[in-house]
């Protein structure tokens, strides 16, 4: 386990929801990779490719036709959006990208959520094999945290059963409580007590703001973290936990607010125009 002393005291204090607490991103990201030893690079590389993965989707959304709400090339990331245009030729794809890519040449998608939905399922997948334990009970926790929140707003809007399914990440046991189960907390409430939190937050008559569902899941993100890495002192697993706000406070304090709200009514409507093509 390595030690990030240096590194860790010289980073900017995490701020969020303050537009004045600006980050440079892509220069803290790299300062990070070169300071990194050993296998360190190769774990905090899955948390820089949460852009990849978006990069990646747009460009083969582009090649088949089908609407992207990701308008440009997102940084920081691994792999440049002329590489991507060519992956055959990156030679440190990582393994579930190089999946997914080749199951796409064979696959039709109903739209670009279903196909994000897919290489996120093999991203978390991945994650949650690798032997990283810190990485591996991050994924496991996005990956369940994603999946509560999907079913809730798709349940909000009248899905039900299958049609639930399809908005999914992934395929395991929790699956088939969000499918099936039409309790409040789908029957997972022991297992994943935050769920009441979104379920009181769904459950009401006004319209559900999505930056307040983001703020939630922010602070639930932020508890997970402080249990992970309370007793560890300027370790890997606190650097890779300060990356993760990091970048959450990235995104508050940066997002321009009607772009967000277009975005956010894009990703709404098409999943209400679903409910009526069923």
């Amino acid at each position: 386990m390595s030690s990030y002393y240096y590194l860790l005291s010289g980073l900017p204090e995490i701020k969020v929801s303050d537009t004045k607490a600006k980050y440079d991103l892509s220069f803290i990201t790299g300062n990070i990779i070169e300071s990194l030893v050993g296998k360190d690079e190769k774990y905090f590389n899955y948390l820089v490719y949460q852009e990849d993965n978006k990069n990646l989707i747009r460009v083969l959304a582009r090649q088949k036709g089908l609407f992207c709400p990701y308008t440009s090339h997102i940084v920081p990331s691994t792999f440049s959006e002329e590489t991507l245009e060519k992956p055959e030729l990156i030679s440190n794809l990582p393994k579930y990208m190089v999946k997914f890519i080749e199951e796409s040449k064979r696959l039709e998608w109903d739209s670009v959520r279903h196909m994000e939905n897919y290489l996120l399922g093999l991203y978390y997948e991945e994650m949650i094999n690798s032997k990283c334990s810190f990485i591996q009970k991050y994924a496991t926790y996005m990956r369940d945290l994603k999946n509560v929140l999907v079913a809730l707003n798709a349940r909000a809007l009248g899905f039900t059963g299958e049609a639930i399914h399809k908005e999914l990440i992934g395929d395991y046991p929790l699956i088939t409580a969000l499918t099936k189960s039409s309790a409040n907390d789908f029957g997972v409430g022991r297992d994943i007590p935050y769920i009441v939190t979104f379920v009181d937050a769904f459950n009401t008559d006004e319209i559900i703001d999505l930056s307040d569902i983001e703020r939630i899941e922010f602070s639930l993100v932020s508890d997970f973290l402080d249990k992970e890495v309370s007793t560890k002192t300027f370790t890997t697993e606190n650097l890779f936990s300060y990356y993760i706000l990091l970048c959450y406070a990235f995104k508050f304090n940066s997002r321009n607010e009607e772009e967000g709200k277009a975005y956010i009514d894009t990703l709404t409507n098409s999943l209400r125009e679903e409910i009526i093509i069923s």
